[in-house]
């Protein structure tokens, strides 16, 4: 597979998510400290909490109505909903007119609008990939978006406070851009059946929830992403308690490290290990088997994660997220492709907006092992870290042979279809 032979949509949705990821990176990262500032923790703390929520419901809906409508309608909706929230918070942070309350108003409509768009975005990449293609198109996606967030919020962190309203003003220009993209050049990748149209929305995720190794997978993804959402829960907060300030010396040159900064560097590394080698991990990805790949990926993850949550040297915890970013790189393309594997054609989009679900639920366990970890000593967390990892290899152990499979009947179905042809 090479660029040359993806589907043109493809092609075009490479080119627009590097504008709009790049953009949207300016301002995305830093609106909790930006409603903090202006709400208070608690309140902003509900706030963002029910922004997640409302995602959540939201990509249920869109799921559902992407496979009975097909995904270039809901793509122009929201598409379209984005830029009208992006022009209202440059308004409410114009020089002209400030309102908290408005950014926030519009902040929610874009999670809700994003609920919406990402799972209808990746059911659309999925119907135009093969299971040969889909690992390869996958890993190009996955080290676009950390480049991008690389780019945004760089420019972000000096521009943010003192230039809002030029990076929303700038969002809604590109939004501009990829509104008109998607409706003249974005072609539909799904016409559904007049039978799916038939089906309730209960109806249809009952359905999607009654697939097992599809819930195995649920089950091992969320395992593998509370692992990983550790670095801004507990282990943000045990470096922030326990890390004294340390000086690391290279020659003449001085970094002076803090629990907080520390936490700031180790993202930072995390986002340019990334960049820096996708296209290594591919090529491996595409000459070992699966399942080596995997639980490569998925042990140094978790052996990563499990001695950050225990060490306190800046080169300890450094070489550690090394070894963590490493194994994220690996695991992930080859998990996405499972999951184009499992969800079939007509029930793509209500597939994926499950599997976005587990974002939340990931956080949501990592944000409890603050708690726990107040009450229990760091080498607990860190066993507890490797029990995590453990238990999502063996979910997504059970679930490589289905895969295989469904992708094999794929395979076979797409060949007939071309010999009938």
């Amino acid at each position: 597979m090479t660029f040359r032979q993806l589907h043109p949509n493809i092609k075009i949705r490479i080119y627009v998510m590097f504008a709009f990821g790049t953009v949207q990176a300016t301002t995305m990262p830093f609106m909790a400290i930006y409603f903090s500032r202006q709400f208070g923790l608690e309140l902003t703390g509900s706030l963002l909490a029910a922004t997640m929520f409302a995602g959540m419901m939201s990509g249920a809906w869109g799921g559902y109505a992407a496979d009975r409508f097909g995904r270039r309608k809901l793509m122009i909706l929201s598409e379209f909903i984005f830029l009208l929230s992006y022009v209202w918070m440059a308004i409410a942070n114009s020089p002209w007119y400030h309102s908290a309350a408005v950014t926030f108003a519009a902040f929610l409509m874009q999670n809700l609008c994003w609920g919406v768009y990402g799972p209808v975005d990746d059911a659309m990449i999925l119907d135009v990939t093969n299971a040969d293609s889909r690992q390869y198109v996958f890993a190009l996606f996955y080290w676009l978006i950390n480049l991008t967030m690389a780019v945004g919020t760089s420019i972000g962190a000096v521009f943010f406070n003192t230039a809002r309203f030029f990076l929303f003003a700038s969002m809604s220009v590109v939004l501009v851009g990829t509104l008109l993209t998607t409706i003249f050049f974005i072609q539909e990748t799904h016409h559904p059946h007049a039978t799916m149209q038939d089906e309730g929305i209960l109806y249809k995720y009952r359905r999607v929830l009654s697939d097992r190794p599809f819930l195995l997978m649920l089950f091992a993804g969320t395992m593998t992403g509370t692992v990983e959402m550790q670095l801004t829960n507990y282990i943000g907060v045990h470096l922030s308690f326990a890390m004294p300030p340390h000086v690391v010396h290279l020659g003449q040159w001085a970094a002076h490290f803090s629990g907080l900064n520390m936490v700031g560097f180790l993202q930072t590394e995390n986002t340019l290990i990334v960049v820096l080698s996708a296209s290594m991990a591919l090529v491996v990805a595409q000459r070992w088997p699966d399942g080596v790949v995997l639980a490569l990926g998925i042990g140094m993850n978790t052996v990563g994660y499990a001695v950050m949550c225990l060490a306190t040297s800046p080169w300890i915890l450094g070489v550690a997220m090394l070894v963590a970013t490493l194994g994220e790189v690996l695991r992930v393309p080859v998990t996405q492709a499972y999951m184009g594997d499992l969800a079939p054609p007509h029930a793509r989009s209500s597939y994926l907006a499950a599997t976005a679900m587990t974002f939340g639920l990931s956080r949501v366990l990592a944000s409890m092992e603050i708690s726990l970890g107040a009450h229990v000593p760091a080498w607990t967390m860190g066993a507890l870290t490797l029990a995590l990892g453990v238990a999502g290899f063996v979910g997504y152990t059970r679930v490589v042979p289905i895969a295989h499979a469904r992708r094999q009947a794929e395979c076979e179905h797409l060949e007939s279809d071309l010999t009938f042809d």
